[in-house]
């Protein structure tokens, strides 16, 4: 394998991507804020593959407690850049 393929597989392997934006919604309001790509008309959400990541992820999993306005507030504003990007790929 070429370094270049090393470099690229390492960095995709520090990565977690997800097509669920209340998981999206939930790591924005905890400060993890996600990277949108298109791929295929859809938005996907890709989030740095951390300590921090992974345990917020399972405390969602766990149905933390939020604050519901604020949360509110995370999915519509994900909501509204998923539009915008997928316009932007038509």
């Amino acid at each position: 394998m070429e370094r270049n393929e090393m470099d690229m597989k390492r960095s995709e392997e520090q990565r977690i991507t997800s097509l669920d934006i209340y998981l999206a919604a939930f790591l924005s309001l905890h400060q993890v804020a996600p990277t949108l790509t298109v791929s295929n008309g859809r938005v996907i959400f890709v989030f740095p593959s951390t300590e921090r990541t992974n345990q917020l992820i399972t405390a969602y999993n766990m149905n933390t407690n939020v604050p519901v306005a604020d949360f509110v507030v995370a999915v519509k504003t994900l909501r509204g850049k998923m539009l915008s990007m997928r316009e932007n790929a038509r």
